[in-house]
């Protein structure tokens, strides 16, 4: 049985701010090398996880044990979404070390915590004045700041040990609501052209002002030293501007400025709909900002439904990056999310933020990813190119699906939702891999195409992308040589390249090898390379997940593991959760294929756990939940 013990370190509230530090002890492993601890809030029926960062994990050798020191501060009235409750929140904190899952670790209060606390009444049993046998343990996420005002007339913390619970009660003060004082901002945009009108008025001002600063003829503003007479002046005239203007001339605060008014307009419009329109009860809106034409999961559903003449279709769908801010697609964006019944969407759609969706329409999120392999969302909260806590990406569905139960937790995580609001249906594009007449048909499709691999073993290379998203992906193509790999190999092995869609980059292939290393990243979909693929070498893309589905045997080229957990992270420690063998460099990946050494033990245990349902009747069970939300 996996032993471990939890002390509260830090427990405060400061104006809005919980702040919580603790520390785990259990035994220590090796082989996990990211252990994992989670918040879990609950008010009423809602429910909220959110990541409870690692800031510190060490081995005390003369006990065989670990400690894991986790912290975060957490927005209390951004945990829930547009939820204004006086309930109290219970809170929980889980632990994740390596396949060890322990919900609501029993806990003790560390003695600073009474302190901190005078209020606090905690039996001297569930105190811990000592932690961990003299071990510092400490907030170094940062620092813990003392404060003479608590906002202890707001909060009250109250502990169940029983249960493991601390819950947090709102004070009468608390309660009391803020009366709502509206600023137009459209009235602060036309304040700040008039401003702007009139410093181009007072232009030749600012530049006579600024030159004569730089000089030391009037006073100088203060800035870093600057070097070159040139440059000092600018700096002076810009100061001048900046000053006048009340605002810097940084793009992010431009764009600030401009986007608001803008924003405040949209919405305005958006209300209008709503105020003039009804919904229409048997409509249902596609919505995709990554395919022009139907695709992925949300195709699978529509084609089981596409017939029905009682159901009223709508699309918006497009694949320009810049087109979340095209005139056009916003337009018809606010006229369908005003009307439709229910909205699908199958990625992240950047103008669901734009606007507060309207009561009565249902907002289906048909993820295009299987299982819960990268961390995503809320999730990667803290950390490099994550989320802030107040952002609204994901929060607005009202169902989400899933491959498993197994594997919802992550996804109500990720998306920043409440346990309710994950349906377990399975994934529709999954289906085709229970269709064995789909399967041939797309085999003899493809060999008719490609003759001269009917004879050949099949390599799939379909690693993901690295950076942190659609704008900056790539993969370094000279981690991977194909021309070596094929080399390196009999005759009876083809290799097909398939890189994620971000990347733009692509490899240039010799002549004498085109007809055995084809680069497919711009042809098929990869779900169909799949029923021709023999061995799929990948790194820490999804496809794990479908491939599972055809026992297709894999190999783990993961030569930047270390540096990819500590800047994305999975949800399971990669090296005890991946269905196949890990290998670190191309000529260790060379020997594991000339000995056929692919751990493919592995496989159906992994598909057993991320998948409930193997009927190829997803589809229509995400359809019948979609149908059902509409009045026909």
């Amino acid at each position: 049985m996996f032993d471990c013990k939890m002390v509260i370190n830090r427990l405060s509230i400061e104006e809005n701010k919980l702040r919580i530090s603790v520390a785990f002890s259990c035994e220590y492993n090796a082989d996990v090398t990211s252990p994992k601890a989670k918040v879990f809030f609950q008010q009423g029926e809602t429910t909220r996880r959110l990541p409870l960062l690692m800031t510190n994990y060490f081995r005390q050798k003369q006990r065989e044990s670990c400690v894991v020191v986790c912290n975060y501060t957490y927005l209390i009235d951004k945990l829930f979404f547009n939820k204004d409750s006086d309930e109290d929140i219970k809170i929980r904190i889980d632990f994740y070390y390596g396949e060890n899952e322990i919900t609501g670790v029993p806990f003790s209060i560390s003695s600073n915590v009474i302190l901190d606390n005078p209020d606090i009444e905690v039996s001297e049993e569930n105190i811990e004045y000592e932690c961990f046998d003299g071990v510092a343990v400490f907030d170094s996420a940062s620092e813990y700041e003392t404060s003479n005002e608590k906002y202890f007339d707001k909060y009250k913390f109250d502990f169940d040990f029983k249960e493991n619970l601390i819950i947090l009660k709102k004070t009468d003060k608390a309660r009391k609501r803020r009366k709502f004082k509206p600023v137009s901002t459209l009235i602060k945009f036309i304040l700040f052209v008039l401003r702007v009108l009139l410093a181009v008025a007072l232009a030749p001002y600012f530049v006579i002002d600024g030159f004569f600063a730089a000089l030391g003829i009037v006073p100088r503003r203060a800035t870093k030293q600057i070097d070159t007479l040139s440059k000092n002046i600018f700096v002076q005239i810009k100061i001048n501007f900046s000053s006048f203007l009340k605002t810097s001339f940084k793009k992010s605060n431009v764009v600030e400025n401009l986007r608001k008014p803008v924003l405040a307009l949209f919405r305005y419009y958006y209300r209008v709909l709503c105020d003039h329109h009804e919904i229409v009860p048997n409509r249902i809106a596609f919505m995709s900002g990554r395919r022009d034409e139907m695709g992925g999961n949300p195709e699978f559903v529509y084609n089981l439904i596409k017939d029905r003449e009682d159901i009223d279709f709508k699309f918006l769908l497009f694949s320009d990056p810049n087109g979340h801010s095209k005139l056009k697609n916003i337009r018809r964006f606010m006229h369908l999310y005003a009307t439709s019944k229910v909205v699908i969407v199958d990625d992240y759609f950047r103008l669901l933020n734009a606007v507060d969706k309207r009561e009565g329409v249902n907002l289906f999120q048909l993820w295009h990813a299987c299982g819960a392999f990268k961390t995503f969302g809320f999730t990667r909260l803290g950390k490099k190119g994550g989320p802030k806590q107040n952002d609204v990406n994901h929060r607005m569905y009202d169902c989400a699906i899933v491959s498993s139960q197994e594997i919802a937790k992550h996804y109500a995580e990720g998306f920043g939702l409440s346990d309710e609001c994950i349906a377990a249906t399975g994934i529709p594009r999954t289906d085709i891999f229970m269709d064995e007449h789909y399967a041939k048909s797309i085999q003899e499709r493809f060999y008719e195409k490609r003759p001269q691999l009917r004879d050949k073993k099949i390599i799939l290379f379909a690693p993901t992308f690295r950076g942190n998203g659609q704008m900056s992906a790539y993969y370094p193509l000279e981690a991977f040589d194909p021309a070596t790999l094929y080399e390196s190999l009999s005759e009876e092995y083809a290799i097909l390249i398939k890189l994620h869609p971000f990347c733009q980059e692509r490899y240039v292939i010799d002549e004498k090898y085109k007809d055995y290393i084809i680069d497919l990243s711009e042809e098929d979909e990869l779900n169909d390379l799949l029923f021709v693929t023999d061995l799929l070498i990948t790194d820490y893309s999804s496809v794990i997940f479908e491939a599972s589905l055809r026992g297709i045997p894999m190999l783990f080229y993961a030569y930047d593991l270390y540096e990819y957990i500590s800047s994305r992270d999975f949800y399971y420690d990669f090296e005890s959760f991946v269905p196949g063998k890990i290998v670190f460099s191309q000529s260790d990946l060379i020997k594991s294929i000339k000995e056929n050494d692919f751990d493919t033990e592995k496989v159906d245990g992994f598909k057993n756990k991320f998948f409930d349902s193997l009927d190829g009747k997803s589809s229509q069970r995400v359809a019948d939940l979609i149908v059902d939300k509409l009045d026909i």
